[in-house]
């Protein structure tokens, strides 16, 4: 196992901030930055591949920490001023990492899938929630699409409380995909049913019927789903709520939607 010692901002410490902070240099790396005990645990019961982790030798790691050194492909060794500099806590987590991207490929489903699309997501923390609630409530896959933050920016992972690494995550990148990806679902699930969140209607989630295989739609905070996705659901619903309020936030409206799913399912 190789470690890097870092003792001052040169070249790699630039390039260890610029995963963190920009979606481009992400992208090209296929690298992304993870802070948090919880986070870096599910790393590695999910399979995901340490870059590296990083560190300083100014304070003395836990056992749990030393333990895990080893399953790294590499170690920077900061100063403790260098791992202020990088971390998000007041007071510093004694292990930060990086994680190479992985391709979700042949995702088994379970025998009734619920599957939800995100138009748009445009919010760290909601879409960070969101990812949460589908792991709490027995989602199978979340696929994505639009111009939408990043899924690997360091404040979607934290915010998904280690549910990140769980659920395979999947941008769909055009209208297209969405068509072959629809077709493709109902050929394995005949029962399969596409169902989209909307303002306009008076059609109820509670009246309809979760009980088989789901596409559920989410769409964009401030702007709803396109036309599109729209047009290609078989039924629209609405979470009812009191005269005079129209909406909720996202995550909160998703995290009601698939609660009450998982309500009829059992």
């Amino acid at each position: 196992m190789k470690i890097v010692n870092i003792g001052k901002e040169n070249a790699t410490f630039q390039e260890i901030l610029a995963i963190k902070n920009n979606r481009n240099k992400r992208a090209s790396t296929h690298l992304f930055f993870i802070e948090g005990v919880q986070n870096i645990k599910e790393a590695i019961n999910y399979k995901w591949e340490i870059e590296a982790f990083i560190y300083t030798k100014d304070k003395p790691l836990s056992n749990w920490a030393k333990n895990i050194l080893n399953i790294a492909n590499k170690n920077f060794v900061l100063t403790s001023s260098l791992m202020q500099k990088l971390s998000d806590k007041s007071e510093t987590s004694e292990l930060l990492a990086l994680i190479k991207v992985k391709e979700q490929k042949n995702v088994k489903y379970s025998k009734n899938p619920l599957l939800i699309l995100l138009d748009r997501p445009s919010k760290k923390g909601n879409l960070g929630s969101i990812i949460r609630s589908c792991d709490a409530l027995n989602v199978d896959q979340i696929f994505y699409s639009g111009h939408s933050v990043d899924i690997y920016d360091h404040e979607v992972i934290t915010a998904s409380m280690g549910s990140f690494f769980k659920l395979p995550i999947t941008f769909i990148k055009s209208n297209q995909d969405f068509i072959n990806l629809i077709k493709k679902l109902k050929n394995e699930y005949k029962q399969l049913q596409i169902v989209a969140t909307s303002l306009q209607t008076d059609d109820r989630i509670q009246d309809q019927d979760f009980t088989k295989p789901t596409l559920l739609l989410i769409g964009n905070e401030t702007n709803g789903l396109t036309k599109f996705y729209i047009g290609n659901a078989d039924t629209l619903v609405k979470i009812q709520m009191r005269e005079g309020i129209d909406s909720l936030n996202v995550a909160c409206a998703t995290t009601a939607c698939l609660y009450e799913i998982q309500r009829q399912r059992n």
